[in-house]
């Protein structure tokens, strides 16, 4: 039996639970969180939902702390999983949308870019424990990995692959062009080269119009791109989804889905961002041995991870530099500073829990301002 471990059971991890109580894969799964509690009684609820359903899951809830690298490197040794998901975040990214709409909306102009610090630190440690535990494992990252993912790769922490973003844009395209042409979802083929910033242009406020991506569509294998506005196909397909966080359930099924492929060896023809440290996201085939971009022969590797390079700075990142320095573009800079008084043009990774605290702390003060 395949042994996966899930550390952090907010929004995403939690419907993973879910989804997996009622599966009949072998697994044995794992649950951390830095509060015990929450984990078990996570784990409770999506056993319990399960036996609904003739299903009786092996869900084992234990307290993981990302900040104790050393206590999260002994867990990883000692249970030897075949993947470890990292569904962890010191602060979620929709939480400025408690603020009134004028001020979410500035402060949703510098781009989800602006908030890194948060979604890499705790990513940083569990790659850490990872690779100091030297057990061989599929590292799936779930924070922001179309930036996240880069960054760990520039030092040598590169996750296997991520989740969401292009993956949650890439079949949202092929159900909008089932819906168009009237055909069968499975007639469908997709390349689809993007960035996470493609993902919030149509759903959040100040976002940055004209990122480059790359597409190319085919019907029972003819191409078909040219028979379609792509921007237009890019744009509706998102807007196919419900305001608001209800797209967590899809973020968990890519997830599952990547998690299945690489621990069962699937050889499974997907999309996903940060395959091994990549900027952006991709069409890759993973398998045991881990994730490998798959392009059309007219798109180089070279030109797809350029596009999702200047992509990311619609994203409110100018560079990620080779030793994982983290350089804001300068319109984030100025709204972050303006609206959350955090002055922080670049950051290291050494840097990020520091910076991240204190991105936490000016955003605190702005809450205790608008929403007592």
């Amino acid at each position: 039996m395949e042994k996966v471990l899930i550390v952090g059971v907010g929004d995403v991890g939690g419907h993973i639970l879910e989804f997996l109580s009622r599966e009949n894969y072998p697994l044995q799964v794992f649950v951390g969180d830095v509060n015990e509690e929450r984990a078990r009684l996570a784990c409770n609820n999506a056993v319990i939902g399960a036996a609904h359903h003739g299903k009786h899951p092996d869900f084992r809830s234990m307290k993981i702390d990302l900040f104790d690298i050393e206590g999260t490197t002994e867990i990883i040794r000692q249970l030897r999983p075949s993947a470890v998901i990292n569904c962890t975040v010191m602060h979620t990214w929709h939480l400025i949308k408690q603020l009134p709409e004028d001020i979410y909306s500035r402060i949703s102009s510098a781009a989800l870019g602006a908030w890194l610090p948060c979604q890499l630190t705790l990513a940083i440690n569990l790659a850490k424990a990872i690779k100091v535990s030297e057990v061989k494992t599929h590292f799936i990252n779930t924070s922001l990995s179309c930036l996240t993912n880069p960054v760990l790769g520039k030092i040598g922490l590169a996750p296997t692959i991520g989740i969401g973003n292009v993956d949650l844009i890439a079949p949202a395209v092929t159900t909008y062009i089932s819906q168009q042409e009237n055909v069968p979802r499975q007639s469908i083929e997709l390349y689809l080269v993007c960035h996470h910033q493609h993902w919030v242009f149509p759903r959040e406020a100040g976002y940055k119009p004209g990122a480059p991506y790359w597409m190319k569509i085919l019907i029972d294998g003819q191409d078909v791109t040219s028979r379609f506005d792509t921007d237009k196909v890019m744009y509706d397909a998102v807007k196919l989804y419900p305001p608001g966080i209800d797209f967590t359930t899809v973020s968990a099924s890519s997830t599952i889905k990547n998690m299945y492929a690489l621990v069962f060896d699937q050889n499974l023809r997907t999309h996903s961002p940060g395959p091994n440290g990549l900027p952006g996201g991709y069409p890759v085939r993973l398998s045991a041995k881990g994730a490998e971009v798959v392009l059309p022969p007219e798109l180089s590797l070279e030109e797809a991870i350029r596009i999702n390079e200047e992509a990311g700075a619609l994203d409110g990142i100018q560079e990620i530099r080779d030793d994982g320095t983290v350089v804001f573009t300068d319109y984030t800079c100025e709204i972050m500073k303006e609206m959350l008084g955090f002055d922080c043009k670049s950051f290291t990774p050494d840097e990020s829990e520091a910076r991240a605290r204190e991105l936490m702390a000016c955003y605190k003060v702005i809450t205790d301002k608008y929403l007592r």
